[in-house]
């Protein structure tokens, strides 16, 4: 059994590398990736992190799709196994990785859940402070960044500014700039 139990982590994580290609932009990876977990969740039932990074690719593959409805489709079978994974490892500093930051890139007025990204942003933000979590400094000032961007969204202006003022003591140019775009752009 050990051996199957190696090949599906084998699988998983080659899935991971395309996971990460197709955030950077590549459509065929996130294809790949998405193939790949389908199979492997087979194998892994009720693995959280399977779960996770199967509905990320999910919603990678939507924000690429061109049929509105499968766009739809995707997307909301992306969020229903990301919260299914959250809700099973509510502490995974990972699984909220993904969830929040595809809650994140999701237009609010179809999805609704800035509010979730905002959760999720709270969870890592406060798990850095508190050092529970193994998140680098420069993931908390994206994440911060992002923070903020969700709480400008819907419309929590005062939140926004105290959370980008956080950022900005940390004397960082480059999110000098990016809060200011954020600022014009209502947080987005």
């Amino acid at each position: 059994m050990a051996y199957v139990k190696n090949e599906w982590k084998k699988e998983f994580d080659e899935a991971i590398k395309f996971h990460q290609q197709a955030i950077d932009g590549n459509k065929q990876a996130a294809k790949k990736a998405y193939e790949i977990l389908k199979k492997v969740k087979l194998k892994a039932v009720n693995h959280a992190l399977v779960e996770a990074y199967f509905g990320s690719s999910s919603a990678l593959i939507a924000r690429d799709h061109h049929d509105l409805m499968e766009k739809m489709n995707l997307a909301k079978r992306g969020l229903k196994a990301l919260d299914n994974a959250v809700k099973a490892e509510p502490n995974n500093t990972e699984i909220r990785i993904l969830r929040g930051n595809v809650a994140f890139r999701l237009p609010e007025q179809y999805f609704k859940r800035t509010k979730t990204a905002i959760e999720d942003f709270q969870f890592l933000t406060k798990g850095f402070k508190e050092k529970k979590n193994k998140i680098s400094k420069e993931q908390y000032s994206e994440f911060l960044l992002k923070l903020g961007s969700a709480y400008k969204a819907i419309g929590d202006s005062e939140n926004a500014e105290n959370t980008w003022e956080e950022l900005l003591k940390m004397n960082s140019s480059k999110y000098k700039k990016l809060i200011e775009q954020a600022r014009k752009n209502g947080g987005v």
